[in-house]
């Protein structure tokens, strides 16, 4: 694991970097517990272009090997398409998606064992940046959103 700094930016080489990160970073103010690599279900791929709608609290990713769309744990039941905005890096600067590993951070309630909150980070496949893209609280969710991310 070696997590460097360009500028003001954290830069991860690998996917145990981006899995620190997270971890690292917390989940709405809350230490996270778990953390979740994203793996297309359909192709097993680890590269996403990521989409969210950031006032609903949702997000999906797309693999770039197979198109097969994902939501983010609960994400489904609050999308709404016509507020969605794509997660871009400062490295390319014109605005275009780019290609992410994806990781979710999972915050757990110790006592009953539910999903307190959650976060999604990322690591940029073209130059490593690792960012964080969203947070939002779950209260007590199911544990199988888990297995969602």
């Amino acid at each position: 694991m070696v997590i460097g700094e360009v500028g003001d930016w954290p830069v991860g080489e690998d996917l145990d970097d981006l899995a620190a990160y997270a971890m690292a970073q917390g989940a709405e103010g809350y230490e996270v517990h778990e953390v979740r690599l994203c793996r297309c279900a359909a192709c097993g791929g680890q590269v996403f272009g990521v989409h969210g709608d950031l006032e609903e609290r949702a997000a999906k990713r797309v693999c770039r090997g197979c198109g097969a769309e994902h939501f983010i744990a609960d994400s489904g039941g609050y999308w709404d398409d016509t507020r969605s905005a794509v997660m871009v890096c400062e490295c390319d600067g014109d605005g275009d998606e780019e290609d992410f590993n994806v990781a979710v951070g999972f915050s757990l309630y110790a006592a009953s064992g539910g999903i307190r909150a959650l976060a999604i980070t990322s690591r940029c496949v073209a130059c490593g940046r690792l960012g964080y893209w969203d947070d939002w609280m779950i209260r007590g969710g199911d544990m199988h959103l888990l297995d969602l991310a």
